[in-house]
This record gives C-alpha cells, structure tokens and sequence, in this order.
C-alpha cells in the first residue's frame, strides 16, 4: 500500500495476559461498547455470546448472533464484531486456550484439536448451546478468571478442571449441532471488497486502485470499510500479511522466505512492521513459539 503510517497501528492480534502462555478466560457486560475490529490471534477461542452485538465475521463469511451462541475460532483465523452499528448491552465470555493445552487437556482420551479442525475444516464455526448450558459455561468462565493469578497449587488444579469441564460442554454441543449456520451478507460493496483483499493481500494493493476496480470513490473506500471491520484497508493488509507470516514462522521456511511470500517487498520492512504489530521479532517469535510447543 502506499505512505506507511505505522502511527495509526493497533495491534490487531489479541493476546492472553502478559503471565499467560497456556489458557486465559474472561466475561464482560458492557452497556456501550464503540471499539471493536476483526482481530486474531495464535490460539483456540471459544466465544459465547449472549446479547448486544448482531453480526460476527470469521475471514470472508458473516453469521448473524443469537443468545447463547457459541463460536469456536482456531489460531490464525480473521475474525471479529463487524457491521456499522456499535453492540448495546453487550454480554460474552471466551476462553483462550492454546494448541498444547488443548491437547493436554484430552488426557489421551480423545484428540481435542482434532477434533475442533475437523469442524473448522468443513467451514463450521458457530454453535447453539442450550440455556442452561451456556450459564454453566458463564459460571466456569468467572471463576475461571477470579483463579487465574492465584499461586496455590489446589487453585490452579480446580482451574483446571474448569476448563475441562466447559470443553466437555462446548464438544457434546458441537456433536449434537446438525445444522450449518449459513452466512448472511449485511453490506454487499464492502463484503466484496474485503473478500477480495482477503484473497490477494499477498499482491501490492492501493486504494485507488481498489477503488477503480469495485466503482466507488477513494472517500467512501475508506470511510466504509473502517466503519464496517474497524480496521483502515492499509492496516487490514498488513495485519493479514503479519498473520500468515506468524503461521509460516512456525514451520521450517526461512525469515527471508517468509517476508517475501507474505507480500513484503524487503525483509527490513518486514522486521519493522512484525515487531511493531507483534511486539517481538520474528526469529524471537520463533523461539518463543518452539520453546511453548515443547512445554518449557
């Protein structure tokens, strides 16, 4: 994109709190809530949504909310509120969750992750839990976060257990969930747009260009695509492209490579903008990523 303006950056990747490696769990209720973007991270999300927002985008495709709706979000993953009205009343609870942990936390019985990609493989993300389900998972999410900083040993194994339990209540919902949720489209010019950059990021992209190609003015380009993902199409590109790059540092490609396959022109750019986004460099990412994979 043209003109970089690394002053307007905000870090679109949620992370655990600054002592978390494994899981981290939060609820809230808002009576306002003005700021949101799509968003990812490096990590399993299980989102319950229980009032206030309407709409939720995972990359390309947008689900309408319901109460007690669940959403289960693998690592590397766009996604996030979206629309052009700010939620009311807003009320959710997530956990975080990463790949190790999921897969300790299947003690051998069942393979946990496998069994979450085999829905995200067939494009299945959003689940209906029942009532009472989903204030069970509310209680387990607050206690889970009332725990999460305590030291003792007793309190960590009951966290613990929290967490398998509302694992076991998210994977009986999702087994019994046989309908797919079918996506809507809420703004069909920016639906297209963001479908598109989604699918070229890679590519040297500009606005005016983009502005040509769907037949809008540079103006309104800009005005509405903020409005509907949070994110200016500058930010959006290089946030995607940071994105693939976190994926690819995990596998054995060299720095240079990954730069250059994520759509950066020079690897210095490159080491810019991840550490500004990421707040690490990418071969301190590496190593941070290996030394977690291996439990240390």
């Amino acid at each position: 994109m043209a003109h970089e303006q690394e002053n307007l950056f905000q870090s679109a990747y949620e992370s655990m709190a600054p002592d978390r490696h494994d899981y981290d769990a939060y609820y809230s209720l808002d009576e306002t809530w003005g700021l949101y973007a799509l968003h990812c991270h490096d990590f399993y999300e299980l989102y319950i949504h229980f009032s206030g927002a309407k709409f939720y985008c995972v990359d390309n495709n947008v689900y309408p909310l319901e109460s007690c709706q669940l959403m289960v979000l693998p690592p590397f993953c766009m996604h996030g509120l979206i629309g052009d009205s700010a939620p009311v009343h807003y009320e959710r609870a997530f956990l975080y969750i990463t790949p190790s942990m999921l897969r300790n936390c299947g003690g051998g019985f069942i393979d946990l992750e496998r069994f979450l990609n085999k829905y995200h493989t067939a494009g299945q993300y959003h689940f209906l839990l029942k009532p009472e389900d989903a204030q069970v998972c509310k209680q387990l999410i607050q206690e889970i976060h009332a725990n999460l900083r305590t030291q003792s040993s007793v309190s960590r194994f009951a966290n613990y257990t929290k967490v398998l339990h509302f694992l076991q209540i998210a994977c009986q919902t999702m087994k019994a969930t046989q309908e797919v949720m079918e996506p809507v489209v809420v703004n069909e010019a920016m639906h297209e747009i963001l479908s598109y950059i989604n699918d070229h990021f890679t590519q040297p992209l500009k606005l005016d260009a983009l502005a040509r190609q769907f037949g809008v003015s540079m103006s309104f380009l800009s005005h509405e695509f903020v409005k509907y993902t949070g994110r200016s199409v500058y930010d959006y590109v290089l946030y995607r492209r940071v994105l693939l790059a976190k994926a690819m540092i995990t596998t054995n490609h060299s720095l240079n490579e990954v730069a250059y396959q994520c759509g950066f022109n020079d690897y210095s750019s490159f080491l810019r903008i991840f550490r500004k986004m990421v707040g690490m460099s990418p071969s301190a990412y590496r190593k941070a990523n290996q030394l977690n994979s291996q439990g240390q």
